[in-house]
């Protein structure tokens, strides 16, 4: 996005480039010479003893969602031991609109129908429901 190009230069930008969906699993390395593997976020988090992650993006009910829920079920199991907080900036995510009678038009099956309104408004309720914070600003200290 050319809005946010001004990231990769930012020496306070951590950039991980992802391969599918979930940004989580994208993270995963693959395995090295010993076959072990490691996972870039849990890394960053990890190695700046991070106690809140904020999270914004593009699909909040599929990538936004997939990459929160799996961060916190990591963050559950204890494997990034100063994660407190996973917070979902909700103006800063959003998803698209394909609305059933165009999903059909395209020859899609009616079930490829993705009403924006209330898929944004469910991954915003499943994130929450498991344990992200949901925030409507930021506060720069």
């Amino acid at each position: 996005m050319p809005e946010l190009a001004w990231l990769e230069d930012d020496p306070n930008a951590t950039l991980i480039r992802k391969d599918c969906i979930n940004g989580f699993v994208g993270a995963i390395e693959t395995a090295s010479h010993h076959g072990m593997h490691h996972n870039k976020t849990m890394d960053w988090i990890n190695v700046h003893r991070l106690d809140t992650v904020l999270v914004t993006g593009i699909c909040t009910d599929i990538c936004v969602m997939d990459f929160v829920l799996t961060l916190l079920s990591a963050r559950n199991h204890r494997l990034m031991p100063t994660l407190k907080d996973i917070v979902v900036l909700e103006p800063a995510c959003a998803t698209y609109d394909l609305p059933r009678d165009v999903a059909e038009g395209m020859d899609l099956p009616a079930t490829a129908a993705h009403p924006q309104t209330a898929t944004h408004h469910l991954g915003l309720y499943f994130m929450a429901a498991r344990g992200a914070v949901l925030a409507s600003g930021v506060e720069l200290a």
